[in-house]
């Protein structure tokens, strides 16, 4: 008798459990809800890493040397890496981090006041590491 009540509670709470399941699913649709309008960027704030940008001669554990040089006209950074130049662009950061792309070829400086980096993006790789100026 209690082994036949017991498998009636199983079956019971199976069936439960399949029919919320079911209900879950059911095409009953939701009540239409609208996202919260975005506020405006009143300060109108934009990165302005320039000030705290450092451009010259980064030496990198592994023998690696970046190079960065400001390019007053435009606003751009002329990165150099094994040979190559490449027009950075700025990018805004949440952390106050300097961060510097180039669409193109997928590299991504990173600069914080303890040391900087360079990526590829395209490859997910680190490129340079610990890069210092000295």
């Amino acid at each position: 008798m209690i082994a036949r009540n017991y498998l009636n509670y199983r079956i019971a709470s199976a069936l439960t459990l399949t029919a919320l399941l079911a209900a879950c699913g059911s095409s009953v649709p939701l009540a239409e809800t609208k996202p919260e309008p975005a506020l405006p960027n009143l300060l109108k704030l934009e990165p302005a890493p320039a000030a705290n940008l450092l451009t010259g001669n980064f030496y990198c554990e592994l023998g690696n040397r970046v190079d960065l040089a400001s390019a007053a006209a435009d606003g751009s950074v002329k990165l150099s890496w094994k040979g190559r130049s490449y027009s950075m662009s700025t990018v805004s950061t949440t952390t106050g981090a300097v961060r510097l792309e180039d669409q193109a070829s997928g590299l991504v400086w990173i600069q914080i006041p303890a040391k900087s980096m360079l990526l590829n993006s395209k490859l997910g790789q680190q490129l340079a590491n610990e890069c210092k100026l000295r």
